[in-house]
């Protein structure tokens, strides 16, 4: 999926690490030359200094994605998710399942919320990480309550999944 849009910078390393970051936390660009977290706008100089990079190399990279058509109609309209509970989940009692696995293998995550709807557990929020983007693809679901250690080998059964971790 984003294999086109990475590959436009292959002569340029350093924008593609800007494109990599902008597309991890969904950032937009706007038709004003600046970066925005939905509505809010983000320090370009910031945002460089978080990829180790320089500010020009995040302004370079904002005119070359500009002059696209096809790189504009992704970035100028991307939206960040909002807040992931994972690190506030002991203080709200909330429960954390974090699962790697196989990110090309179909259906894990249907099997996932099948298996916690069976243990008649809830989830409010689940968040899968962009097999693309990510090493190591994984997806963390927050449960509306703590749950018991005795779901893990289940969970472990499920085709594709090779590790969990609750907390």
């Amino acid at each position: 999926m984003w294999k086109t849009t990475i590959e436009k910078f292959n002569k340029y390393p350093s924008q593609q690490k800007v494109i990599r970051k902008l597309l991890k936390l969904g950032l937009k660009v706007g038709e004003d030359k600046k970066i925005y977290c939905n509505d809010v706008e983000i320090n370009i100089s910031s945002l460089a200094k978080s990829i180790d990079t320089d500010r020009r190399v995040v302004v370079s990279t904002i005119e070359n994605i500009l002059q696209d058509n096809y790189l504009r109609k992704i970035f100028t309209n991307i939206q960040s998710a909002g807040p992931v509970l994972s690190n506030i989940s002991e203080e709200l009692g909330l429960g954390v399942i974090e699962i790697e696995g196989d990110g090309q293998q179909v259906g894990i995550l249907n099997k996932v919320t099948e298996l916690l709807a069976n243990e008649e557990i809830s989830i409010r929020q689940a968040y899968a990480s962009d097999p693309e983007l990510s090493n190591i693809p994984h997806v963390t679901i927050i449960t509306d309550k703590q749950v018991d250690g005795t779901i893990i080998p289940l969970l472990l059964k499920i085709d594709g999944v090779s590790k969990v971790s609750m907390y």
